[in-house]
């Protein structure tokens, strides 16, 4: 039985209160990209967050323990409300977009890099 994606979480801290309220209720959760996130969080959080794991088994009731967590009196207030209140966000699209935007820098930065030579020679 393997790990399951719970949600992503932009926040480490929060990830860690998160995981933790799932431990409390007896589901073996883990934060994922903690350690590396400490130190590189921009790109953590440009790739959709940090992720919430469970077992395979433990995903569901993950999921609903979350979202009754945020339901309680005192927690959800409107704009206060934390993206990973709801089904997990679609990382894939998010990592698309990031690869795009480095592939497009990669790209770029040569060709920027010829023109300043040029401009500056000529």
């Amino acid at each position: 039985m393997g790990l399951a994606l719970v949600t992503r979480i932009p926040n480490l801290m929060e990830a860690h209160i998160a995981a933790g309220a799932l431990r409390s209720a007896g589901i073996a959760a883990e934060v994922f990209d903690g350690n590396f996130g400490a130190i590189e969080a921009p790109v953590i959080e440009g790739l959709g967050g940090y992720r919430l794991m469970a077992p395979e088994a433990e995903v569901e009731a993950a999921r609903e323990t979350l979202r009754i967590l945020r339901s309680s009196p005192g927690l959800a207030t409107g704009d206060d409300e934390s993206p990973w209140a709801g089904p997990p966000a679609t990382s894939s699209q998010a990592r698309a977009k990031g690869m795009r935007i480095i592939a497009a820098l990669f790209v770029g930065a040569p060709f920027l890099i010829w023109l300043i030579s040029r401009l500056a020679a000529a």
